[in-house]
């Protein structure tokens, strides 16, 4: 099976795929005043929104790039081996769109105590800008970010290259739940650290099912949507 061979990266590579995220990032804010005025010339206003979109449009394509240098050039894999995996119409309705909103369901009860505990914490980036956002054509661009470029980008990171290594060194359970962990970790918001951890845990058990990250962007997908969908309601941007 496809997980049962040994990843042709190891930590060396997650290690400096990562780096290089993390490098793209500041760069570009860094930069953010030249880009800003590059886009004035334009005739494209810069605002949080935009600068949102921008950053995580930078990281999109600095992460499959990476991705692609790394696993596909340096280490001769296949884009089989990370994951990309055409799934039968069954496994992406039952673990694709059923396990999405289960996992939503999960994660919304885990974060019921943290709500009780924390009544005053801040939303997260992503759902504070589309609070803000009045103009519908950065509304549509904050939802292709989260529900389809977001779900992929981090699948093809978190299950396609950081859980086979863990896999392969620690077996399939502790590889779910440490690559959990670290997906949870990732987001630098301890209080939704545990939500976000279990959350990327069943997308790992998802993967194992499937064989598919093409199943866990639609999972993803689909949990980011329904919560997107929410916020745009209490905001009463779909009325």
């Amino acid at each position: 099976m496809l997980l049962d061979r040994r990843p042709q990266w190891g930590f060396v590579e997650i290690i400096l795929i990562y780096l290089g995220i993390m490098v793209s990032s500041i760069l570009f804010v860094a930069w953010q005043e030249e880009f800003a005025a590059l886009l004035l010339t334009w005739g494209i206003p810069y605002n949080e929104s935009t600068f949102f979109i921008s950053a995580f449009l930078v990281q999109f394509f600095v992460t499959v790039l990476l991705i692609y240098v790394f696993a596909i050039v340096v280490n001769k894999a296949s884009f089989r081996d990370l994951g990309f995996k055409v799934p039968a119409k069954k496994e992406l309705l039952y673990y694709g769109v059923g396990g999405g909103i289960l996992l939503l369901m999960i994660v919304f009860l885990l974060s019921i105590p943290i709500a009780y505990l924390n009544p005053n914490l801040e939303p997260q980036p992503y759902e504070e800008i589309l609070r803000e956002l009045t103009q519908k054509t950065s509304v549509v661009w904050l939802v292709i970010i989260g529900v389809v470029l977001a779900p992929l980008s981090e699948e093809m990171f978190y299950r396609g290259i950081i859980y086979p290594v863990f896999r392969r060194h620690l077996g399939p359970t502790w590889g779910i739940v440490i690559s959990g962990i670290i997906f949870g970790l990732a987001h630098f918001d301890l209080w939704r650290a545990i939500p976000l951890a279990i959350g990327g845990m069943g997308l790992c058990y998802i993967y194992e099912k499937t064989r598919s990250i093409l199943v866990t962007t639609v999972a993803h997908g689909v949990w980011n949507l329904i919560m997107t969908l929410m916020v745009l309601q209490s905001i009463q941007l779909l009325t």
